[in-house]
């Protein structure tokens, strides 16, 4: 086995002369094993190797003795020893977690700490490729998207260093050969054998079969997750290109924007890639586990005949398409509130959005009006003005056009998303005549002279809508 290690860690690289490593040990043969493993070679490799051990106060005396046990062995083969207790049940009533959930972040906490404390550059682990076999048919089964189906890492970041698991090129009966033929001694943890835990119960109900089919079936699986590990990273890379070229990221709020043809125009291969990225942005890396339901939702909103559809996902997290504009978002969806002001001559009314309204009377007509400009002969017009949201029913006689016209069907021809028609200015006289709706459609206007007194309309949209 010692050979089989030599190779997997010179071959990727993870361990590197100098080094202060910290091994995990739980008194198992597995992190024994590696303990056994890292202090045989830490004076080829002038390692200084130190053993934590974690109480999780699970099982009272036992779980002390187990501590107690690592640590004598650490006095008899000259390794330095760090111990820690975290109160697990405690932990997991105050943050909702499950034993195992719990137990893992705490256990990992107190790796964090001690690496720090004695400066340490590596956190290795015991985990096996028996461990690894587990791993990915438990992801194959959970989780829906390819990404997550790629093992545990030989190697990662961790704390002001990095974790590694030399032992992944190897079995578990590969390690209890070693520990036989090094007369190691360990402890066996009885919840291991408790097939309640998932793990346990892929581990002895799964795993043996597979073993009958392929003795080395440890080393098809961790060959599998290097290889789809490393692909990952690419389209990955690929994804990146679909982002940068149709999706613009909000911090405050925390809002993705897509244009809806620029990515779907990508190979849907990336498309969906792309998806699970924007997850992860809004989820800080943290994305809950979606179904294929939630995906295909999602390419069903792209592609919906309808120009205003919004889907609602978990999390509280809202997508919505405006005709070729797509948008994730947390914020809530709130009807927004209707508004109505008066306008006399001379004022000017600033609307809920920050753009704001100004109404004058003039002598010379602006040949130049443009669309945020609205002019007419003020002797047609009844005044108090009213700048208000539209109303059920609300029709505008358009400038240049014989009769009326519906104000949400010009909304529609101008494809005006939903969420804003319901608060876009609209401007009335006081008999209720739609004179314009502001920046979009101008009403029939009064220029039968050259000269007199003019109404001018000005709509001062905000710089960003601009």
């Amino acid at each position: 086995m010692k050979e089989s290690v030599d190779l997997f860690i010179r071959r990727h690289g993870i361990l590197h002369s100098g080094e202060t490593v910290l091994v995990a040990v739980s008194g198992g043969a597995d992190s024994l094993a590696l303990l056994h493993y890292l202090s045989s070679i830490r004076s080829q490799w002038r390692l200084r190797i130190m053993a934590v051990s974690v109480d999780h106060q699970l099982r009272g005396d036992q779980s002390r003795a187990d501590v107690q046990f690592v640590k004598d062995v650490c006095r008899e083969w000259n390794i330095d020893f760090v111990d820690m207790s975290v109160d697990v049940a405690w932990y997991k009533q105050q943050h909702g977690k499950g034993t195992q959930e719990a137990a893992r972040e705490l256990r990992y906490q107190v790796f964090n700490r001690v690496m720090n404390t004695y400066q340490a550059d590596v956190l290795a682990l015991g985990h096996h490729g028996d461990d690894q076999i587990e791993t990915v048919l438990m992801r194959l089964v959970q989780r829906s998207r390819s990404g997550a189906v790629t093992g545990m890492p030989i190697a990662r970041p961790f704390g002001r260093g990095r974790l590694i698991r030399p032992f992944l090129s190897v079995s578990k009966q590969d390690i209890l050969q070693y520990c036989a033929s090094h007369h190691i001694d360990y402890r066996e943890d009885p919840t291991n054998q408790d097939p309640a835990y998932t793990r346990n119960a892929f581990r002895l109900q799964v795993l043996p079969f597979l073993k009958t089919q392929n003795p080395q079936l440890h080393r098809h699986i961790q060959s599998y997750s290097e290889r789809v590990r490393a692909e990952e990273e690419y389209l990955d890379s690929q994804a990146e290109k679909v982002l940068d070229s149709s999706v613009t990221f909000t911090e405050k709020p925390v809002k993705v924007e897509l244009k809806i043809p620029e990515f779907s125009a990508f190979p849907f291969a990336l498309q969906r890639r792309a998806f699970h990225l924007i997850l992860n942005y809004l989820f800080r890396g943290a994305a809950p586990e979606l179904s294929y339901a939630h995906e295909e939702s999602f390419f069903l909103l792209l592609s919906s005949e309808k120009p205003n559809v919004s889907l609602d996902f978990p999390n509280g997290l809202h997508l919505i398409r405006e005709y070729d504009h797509g948008i994730f978002q947390f914020t809530s969806v709130q009807e927004p509130e209707s508004y109505a002001y008066r306008l006399q001559a001379g004022e000017e009314v600033r609307l809920p959005d920050g753009s704001r309204l100004r109404a004058d009377l003039t002598e010379e007509l602006d040949k130049q009006e443009g669309p945020f400009v609205y002019l007419c002969d003020s002797h047609h017009v009844s005044f108090p003005l009213y700048v208000r949201t539209r109303k059920d029913g609300d029709r505008i006689r358009p400038m240049g056009m014989k009769g009326s016209k519906k104000v949400k069907d010009i909304f529609i021809d101008e494809k005006i998303p939903a969420a804003k028609r319901k608060t876009w200015p609209i401007i009335t006289d006081a008999n209720g005549n739609i004179l314009w709706i502001a920046g979009l459609k101008k009403g029939e206007a009064w220029k039968t002279a050259t000269a007199g007194t003019w109404l001018r309309l000005h709509y001062h949209k905000r710089e960003k809508d601009l």
